[in-house]
């Protein structure tokens, strides 16, 4: 194990440590918004939940290709396996993550849609 390997793996322990903690609060939050009927919390909550869903899967993203690129290229860059495991398994996790932000969101976005608003209705007089 090198210091890139020994680097990556800390990355990854430390992120599983932060996120899960963060992802279970937004569930809370979602349910705690939904039963007050805070339409703006909610709508608040959804748009940081896709910017959760966008920086998850843009991390896996750059990962995979990190990894990609180092198996596809002509010139020999020196990558330990162990190294390429490590990016791999962050990755998976990262992905991972994007999906249980999305299914965190996909409930915001439900219960947005069953939160009674109140509507005023014009009343037209007839003459």
């Amino acid at each position: 194990m090198n210091i890139f390997t020994a680097m990556m793996i800390a990355v990854t322990v430390t992120m599983t440590a932060v996120m899960v903690p963060r992802i279970y609060l937004s569930w809370l939050m979602a349910e705690a918004y939904r039963i007050e009927g805070e339409v703006e919390a909610l709508q608040d909550l959804l748009a940081e939940q896709n910017r959760w869903v966008a920086r998850q899967f843009f991390c896996g993203t750059a990962a995979f290709a990190m990894i990609w690129m180092v198996k596809t290229s002509r010139h020999d860059l020196g990558i330990p396996d162990s190294m390429a495991a490590t990016l791999a398994a962050y990755a998976v996790i990262s992905m991972a993550f994007a999906v249980c932000e999305s299914l965190v969101a996909q409930k915001v976005s439900s219960s947005l849609l069953s939160v009674p608003v109140a509507v005023r209705v014009k009343v037209s007089e007839e003459k």
